[in-house]
């Protein structure tokens, strides 16, 4: 979705569409965290039991679509483009719906039919992509609008497979009784997103909406980085967990695959880099002349935030929530300042790019001098220290 509407928007709309882009993956991310990893918890539940817990986060969703779509129809308006933050805040419900009820599928042990209606709700954007390639070109507002049908679509079929529908009644009272854990749960998920959400934001007031196209084009080249990197905590924890390696051992490996992911970073930004224009014309539309000159700069990013993941997922294998929730806060806050501070400074896109990449290296620098004092905190002490985050039986203990 995001490639079809950078085919068809100039590079200025680009930026303000993905400031929205961004709030609405935002929302989608805290849902995720806040609705999905409990009903994730549920699996063990009876069906009876999942689909009750199912009906509410369902309901809860349409709930904060709703609210969220007047904050993006605001920000449309805000920022000279109300017709598509209308579009946005239309369709938000039906996709906020649809990622939801994907989790309730998968708690019910019905991942296939998850993979179906995602299928579904991939098929049209595919189809449009292609269809703007050959020079159809429709209208920016027009894809978000098939986008969010395409969701409609999707959620209604998943809705209907897993019996789920929407319980008004004891909604409330249901989120009171755990908002706190859903809260955090969603905290977690969503700090990073919210990151993207302030950066992006930061770079539009301060630099304009065609610098802050610039580095979000750049920024979806390397999505397919960001995907790889997202899956890292949910392989290596349960490993830890299983096999009880010392830290040391642990944090061997995750070097390991920090220096790999950086790596294949590196060499996908010298690729990038080498893309004809006119291919690079055909994925991004008017944006790629201003991603163009970023790409180096964001790849050196997105590098560092391989080793930054490396750190968090680290930090997670031992139980350290507080630890990993302040360093994600550090490393969000820094960003942004750099981007507001650069952004202010220098008015250009290039900029922003060059003093975020050498604010992560600094936060890369400060995560292993981190990590390598953790290790040595808790290595062989923690196996005899009562409430440590590592034992002898391999357990893990939230801190």
């Amino acid at each position: 979705m995001v490639f079809v509407l950078a085919q068809v928007s100039s590079a200025g709309q680009f930026g303000i569409i993905g400031l929205l882009i961004t709030m609405v993956v935002g929302g989608m991310v805290f849902n995720r965290g806040a609705l999905g990893t409990p009903l994730l918890l549920t699996s063990s539940l009876t069906k009876r039991q999942i689909v009750a817990e199912s009906d509410h986060a369902l309901t809860w969703s349409l709930y904060t679509g709703a609210l969220g779509g007047v904050l993006i129809l605001t920000l449309g308006a805000v920022f000279h483009q109300p017709w598509i933050g209308l579009a946005f805040a239309i369709v938000l419900p039906a996709v906020l719906a649809q990622d939801v009820l994907r989790l309730s599928a998968i708690a019910l042990g019905r991942p296939n039919l998850a993979v179906v209606a995602d299928a579904l709700w991939v098929a049209p954007m595919l189809g449009i992509f292609v269809a703007n390639l050959a020079g159809v070109r429709e209208r920016a507002e027009f894809s978000v609008y098939l986008w969010g049908v395409s969701a409609l679509v999707s959620a209604a079929l998943l809705a209907f497979g897993v019996k789920v529908a929407p319980q008004h009644s004891g909604t409330l009272d249901w989120w009171r009784t755990d908002w706190p854990a859903r809260v955090r749960f969603g905290s977690f998920y969503s700090t990073g997103q919210l990151g993207y959400v302030f950066m992006t934001l930061a770079t539009v007031i301060t630099a304009g909406s065609v610098a802050a196209a610039g580095i979000r084009g750049a920024a979806t080249l390397f999505g397919p980085i960001g995907t790889l990197l997202a899956a890292l905590p949910m392989v290596f924890i349960p490993h830890a967990a299983r096999t009880g390696s010392s830290v040391g051992d642990q944090w061997h490996l995750l070097s390991r695959a920090s220096v790999a992911t950086s790596g294949l970073t590196l060499v996908a930004t010298g690729c990038l880099m080498a893309v004809p224009a006119r291919l690079g014309a055909a994925m991004l539309g008017a944006s790629w002349q201003k991603t163009l000159p970023v790409i180096p700069y964001i790849g050196l990013t997105c590098a560092g935030m391989c080793w930054a993941i490396g750190f968090s997922t680290f930090f997670q294998a031992q139980g350290a929530s507080k630890t990993v929730f302040y360093f994600n806060i550090l490393l969000v806050g820094l960003q942004v300042a750099t981007c507001f501070a650069a952004g202010l400074v220098f008015r250009s896109a290039i900029a922003i790019a060059i003093w975020l990449a050498l604010c992560t290296f600094v936060i890369v620098l400060a995560g292993v001098l981190w990590v390598h004092h953790s290790i040595h905190s808790i290595a062989e002490p923690s196996r005899t220290r009562p409430g440590s985050a590592v034992n002898t039986s391999g357990g893990i203990a939230v801190q």
